[in-house]
């Protein structure tokens, strides 16, 4: 049976090397998460940020998250108001 989904939301900071790969296609086709961009600003000379909520299973979530830190994308979760 399939877990519950959760949602959170996080900002994505990209380093300068990382900018021009497919972060959140990857995302999307190997952890099933589902992402909604709620403000962006990428460089492709001096890297850039992500603010988006994630949807996804937790333990879905969780590896996609730590795959992001493996890439060298920093990740923090943001308190919605």
């Amino acid at each position: 049976m399939s877990e519950e989904r959760t949602t959170c939301r996080v900002q994505l900071n990209y380093p300068l090397e990382r900018v021009k790969e497919p972060i959140l296609y990857r995302l999307i086709k190997d952890f099933g998460l589902v992402p909604n961009i709620r403000k962006a600003n990428i460089e492709v000379h001096s890297g850039g940020f992500i603010v988006l909520d994630l949807s996804g299973e937790p333990q879905n979530m969780r590896k996609g998250l730590e795959w992001l830190e493996t890439c060298g994308v920093t990740v923090r979760k943001i308190e919605e108001e």
